[in-house]
């Protein structure tokens, strides 16, 4: 009986320790393409969140709430659109609960259609700018106006490799690339951290288009990380994804097959050399 030459099990042996470096290399570069903020420690350079206003775009549902300062609430009454908002025995403004505030919605042309004043324009401004546009419209009829604004609509849409796609609403009216992820469950394996697409609408119906990058920790200085009403993140396959959809499925099984038989060449050139 002979045993398999000397050239070939060492041809056999290098072969399967090239395959094993390549696999862990392979595992090397996939765990890191999961890491968040990968260079933390050695950025020295201080990271701050850029905040920015929240502008007010076209179909943005808003609740606008109208008091006075004054004692006697009446006056405001006609431009609230609920009569959930009263006057209790001090005087103050309350509203009671089980009451559901109606929501003002922006119009094609950038304008809410207000009661008594008729059309205000709101697209393009943020929500201080409309808040002064509207006392400065309520003065003739209020004495001190105070309007509070709130966004009932403040969504973002979430997609792609994430393990709950879709519409996230926020009620406290911020949100960030990292809220949004969180909202979806966190991003899937497969998914692409390093270049997550944001896609915003403009006020002027523009589509702009900028990429994240979670693996940097600087991405937090990016305009970009706070998101705005309506904004779409969709998170990308990675590479591992796309090879693994390009590739044929039975290589998955092919591969332990092979690495079973040049272990089997292996033993059995054993077996034989120390029988001879």
């Amino acid at each position: 009986m002979h045993t398999i030459p000397s050239k070939l099990s060492n041809l056999v042996l290098a072969a399967a320790l090239l395959f094993m470096l390549a696999s862990c290399g392979v595992a090397k570069r996939n765990y890191r393409e999961m890491i968040y903020f990968q260079n933390a420690k050695q950025v020295n350079v201080p990271v701050r969140l850029q905040l920015k206003p929240t502008v007010i775009q076209k179909y943005d549902q808003l609740m606008i709430q109208v008091y006075s300062q004054s004692i006697n609430q009446e006056q405001a009454a006609i431009f609230n659109m609920t009569s959930g908002i009263g006057q209790n025995q001090n005087g103050m403004v309350n509203v009671q609960q089980g009451n559901t505030l109606a929501g003002y919605i922006v119009d094609y042309e950038g304008n809410i259609d207000f009661p008594v004043i008729g059309k205000v324009k709101a697209m393009g401004l943020s929500k201080s700018e409309f808040i002064d546009t509207l006392k400065n419209n309520l003065k003739a009829y209020i004495k001190d106006p105070i309007v509070v604004v709130r966004y009932i609509n403040y969504n973002v849409t979430v997609l792609g490799e994430v393990n709950s796609p879709g519409l996230k609403n926020f009620p406290n009216e911020k949100a960030t690339v990292l809220d949004a992820i969180s909202a979806a469950g966190d991003i899937k394996d497969a998914g692409l951290r390093k270049s997550i697409l944001l896609i915003r609408t403009m006020p002027d119906g523009t589509i702009q288009q900028h990429e994240i990058d979670l693996t940097n920790i600087e991405c937090y200085n990016s305009p970009y990380f706070q998101l705005q009403p309506n904004d779409v993140l969709y998170v990308q396959s990675n590479k591992i994804r796309l090879r693994n959809a390009n590739q044929d499925p039975t290589i998955y099984r092919d591969i332990p097959l092979a690495l079973s038989f040049l272990s089997y060449l292996l033993l059995l050139n054993s077996v034989f050399k120390f029988i001879n």
